[in-house]
């Protein structure tokens, strides 16, 4: 798809898992710890450029409200990720051995 022009530095990690050899090592938790990371950062700087705006201190309205859009794209997509996680575990605990 590239309908989504945006830079969704939380996915990244997740984005370029396609391009590593077979023998590249990279955990499930070191990457969604990486991601967590990102969003969090994405959150913190949309606050922030908030907080500058409400006290006079940033004067670009447009910058602001693309922080704020990119945070809570990141944190949707976070949270249907973890959505997906914990449908597919409740899919494997249902299984019969």
């Amino acid at each position: 798809m590239k309908a989504l022009a945006i830079d969704l530095q939380g996915l990244k990690p997740a984005m370029e898992m396609k391009h590593l050899s077979p023998k590249s090592k990279v955990s499930f938790s070191n990457m969604l710890g990486k991601a967590l990371d990102n969003v969090n950062v994405s959150e913190e700087t949309a606050n922030q450029m908030v907080t500058d705006m409400a006290a006079g201190k940033a004067g670009n309205l447009h910058n602001v409200m693309i922080a704020m859009e990119k945070s809570d794209i990141l944190l949707q997509t976070t949270v249907e990720v973890r959505n997906k996680v914990i449908d597919a575990y409740q899919e494997i605990m249902r299984m019969q051995v």
